[in-house]
């Protein structure tokens, strides 16, 4: 299973006009203990993101800090 999350700009708040600047595609790579361990996938448009480990993350945390665990985790080059 992986979970995505998708940055849209959305100009003057016309949602057809919506397009995608960006996207994370975060995946359960198995069990470390008592937390599950995530990887990413895809970060695209540009692939300028580097992830070289691993996030251990209790699900029961919720996914909003699985997210900001990745995000404080990538080195943009």
């Amino acid at each position: 299973m992986v979970l995505r999350v998708i940055l849209q700009i959305i100009p003057h708040g016309d949602e057809t006009k919506t397009r995608e600047i960006g996207r994370l595609d975060i995946f359960n790579k198995g069990k470390i203990g008592l937390a599950n361990e995530y990887g990413v996938i895809d970060l695209s448009p540009n692939q300028t993101g580097l992830y070289n480990h691993s996030i251990a993350h209790i699900r029961e945390n919720g996914a909003w800090e699985l997210v900001r665990l990745v995000i404080g985790g990538l080195q943009i080059k």
